[in-house]
């Protein structure tokens, strides 16, 4: 990935002004999202938001909210579906079976997710500049030239659903274990009219459609509205960090991902068209000195509601489960890469989002050489946008008019958002199982 010291020179220094510089369980977001969810009535929750919280971050110091981040809420069902328990003699049969085509649909589900990213990553080697603007991330092709895809995927994880829901069902009838019970109970989707109340743990997510469905419930320390409140009413967790392109940093070394991260997110970008591009001329460019200040900033907690067990998870971690129940056959608590293990960075339940990182009102100060702002600026005076790491200024958050100034071989860009959206830079890590009681 290039331009990997300004990301963590950004990564470190965001670290250190938001969270404290000692803590490991910090991802950058590498798209950076701006918060404009709309308000929803009362037991709702707006979908984008939705997406974020219910995410399972990928195993990286950077990361992004994409088609291919898993489902907190799915990873976490398929777990108890990895469990032997004792129910009766009669019923194990039945069980087994239940087990077996839940798994053989998560595989299917898997492989068509699979060829799904496989296929973008062939467009997108193939397709150039233009296809890059066109479908920046496999979210837009998906949408687009990739619905067959979409398709697949989506029919294959409502199947998955309801082999779940039916095992949940199942267990909380069938099970001999209270604990286990209670909670598969708790996993079962609501059977009440989505027009009723919402049971505890449970909340209801407007699709893209515009129709509403029953979703697992997580609680966000501060809601949207808040947030804007919050920060809008002074500096408070205002700071700046400053970044030199030829100055190396070695801070995502010591994330809780190490240096162990390939996704391909672009440090400089321009908003040319509606779409985000690569700044090439100022990736090449190792004289690159910027400044970025947020005028407010806070950490807004994450957490999954009722229908979570921390507790059982860290217990089955520990292999400290009692009453016969104890992972399947070839199945094990953490493992290496190809193993088959339920925590880690390489288990079905690997990670949660535990908190946003939030900034209002960034404002920059770049300074290259002129010869790179002169190869570049055409691009962008039609329809200015500028992408620093997880910062965006315009394209479609609003912006002041940039100040150019040349001196002598130098350009300087000065520009401050004025966009009232709250952006969300990063987030939090919370690891199941490992670091949750």
């Amino acid at each position: 990935m290039d331009n990997a010291n300004l990301f963590s020179q950004t990564y470190s220094q965001i670290l250190a002004n938001t969270v404290g510089g000692g803590n490991k369980n910090f991802q950058l977001i590498g798209n950076p999202i701006n918060f404009s969810w709309p308000v929803v009535a009362l037991g709702q929750f707006p979908l984008a938001g939705y997406m974020i919280a219910s995410a399972m971050p990928k195993w990286s110091p950077i990361g992004s909210f994409d088609f291919s981040d898993a489902n907190f809420f799915s990873a976490y069902n398929r777990v108890f579906s990895l469990l032997t328990y004792k129910v009766s003699p009669e019923k194990q049969n039945d069980l087994n079976n239940l087990l077996n085509q839940i798994t053989q649909a998560q595989n299917q589900l898997n492989t068509f997710t699979t060829n799904a990213s496989t296929a973008y990553q062939t467009a997108l080697q193939n397709g150039g500049d233009v296809f890059t603007a066109m479908y920046p991330t496999i979210r837009d092709w998906l949408a687009g030239p990739g619905s067959a895809y979409q398709d697949q995927i989506n029919k294959q994880t409502a199947a998955v659903k309801s082999l779940q829901a039916q095992y949940s069902t199942f267990v909380s009838l069938f099970g001999t274990d209270p604990t286990i019970q209670n909670d598969a109970k708790m996993l079962t989707t609501p059977s009440g009219p989505i027009s009723g109340p919402a049971p505890s743990g449970w909340t209801k997510v407007m699709q893209s459609d515009g129709s509403l469905a029953w979703a697992p419930l997580f609680n966000i320390g501060t809601q949207g509205q808040d947030w804007r409140a919050k920060l809008t009413a002074g500096s408070q967790g205002g700071f700046s960090i400053k970044l030199t392109a030829n100055k190396s940093d070695e801070a995502m070394n010591s994330s809780f991902a190490g240096a162990s991260f390939s996704y391909d997110a672009f440090f400089w970008g321009v908003n040319s068209s509606g779409s985000w591009e690569r700044a090439t001329e100022i990736d090449s460019d190792s004289s690159v000195e910027a400044t970025v200040t947020v005028e407010s900033s806070t950490l807004v907690p994450v957490a999954p509601a009722s229908w979570y067990d921390s507790g059982l998870m860290k217990q089955l971690a520990r292999n400290q489960l009692g009453s016969g129940i104890k992972l399947a056959d070839g199945w094990v608590p953490t493992g290496p890469q190809g193993s088959q293990c339920v925590f880690g960075q390489y288990g079905v339940l690997s990670s949660r989002v535990s908190g946003l990182v939030v900034v209002y009102k960034p404002s920059y100060s770049i300074t290259m050489q002129s010869s790179t702002y002169d190869s570049f600026h055409q691009r962008i005076s039609a329809s200015f946008g500028l992408r620093i790491g997880p910062f965006t200024f315009g394209g479609s958050g609003g912006n002041e008019q940039t100040t150019v100034k040349t001196t002598g071989s130098t350009t300087t860009l000065t520009s401050t958002s004025t966009s009232d959206d709250p952006l969300i830079i990063g987030v939090m890590v919370g690891f199941p199982g490992l670091d949750e009681a």
